[in-house]
């Protein structure tokens, strides 16, 4: 069995993993609870919506040939529905075959199959360490704003705010 361990501050980071292939998702349940996840398998893509409602899951992982609901049009229900949740898509289609909409945010990775176990381990702990990243950032942002005592909403302030880090940034390559 897989020996890589998640390492993430999101206690038991919850996993849905979405294919019509029985065997595959069990193994990836089991894949991802050894590695530390808390793992729900779903069969079909048309269950999703309901299954990310109740489960919550931190990220999903999906096969893009499904019945029903494939994983190309589950991306387009996460982003027309505000489902910030990360997506690893999983296909055996060739790289020639694979459709995904150009406007996919939730898109994280895409992974081939025949799996490799230690690659969706990685892959998985890399997607925690930006969710875990974005949440610090977010919670810096908020501690900058009520420390500036600004008088414009937090939005428009972080706006700005991030157009002056950019610029400073920028300086500093340059020089």
């Amino acid at each position: 069995m897989i020996s890589l361990k998640l390492r993430s501050k999101i206690s038991a980071p919850k996993v849905l993993v979405i294919d019509d292939e029985v065997q595959l998702a069990e193994v990836c349940r089991a894949v991802l609870q050894n590695a530390g996840a808390k793992a729900k398998v779903i069969y079909d893509g048309a269950d999703a919506e309901e299954a990310i409602k109740t489960f919550k899951p931190d990220i999903i992982i999906s096969d893009i040939k499904m019945p029903e609901v494939r994983g190309d049009e589950l991306l387009v229900l996460l982003r027309d529905h505000g489902y910030p949740t990360p997506v690893i898509m999983v296909t055996g289609l060739e790289r020639t075959k694979i459709s995904i909409p150009k406007d996919s945010p939730n898109l994280f990775a895409l992974i081939y199959k025949p799996i490799e176990y230690e690659q969706l381990v990685r892959t998985v702990q890399n997607c925690l360490n930006i969710i875990e990243a974005r949440q610090m950032n977010e919670a810096l942002m908020q501690r900058l704003y009520e420390a500036s005592k600004a008088e414009q909403p937090f939005e428009e302030w972080q706006n700005t705010a991030l157009d002056h880090i950019v610029e400073h940034m920028n300086k500093r390559r340059a020089s």
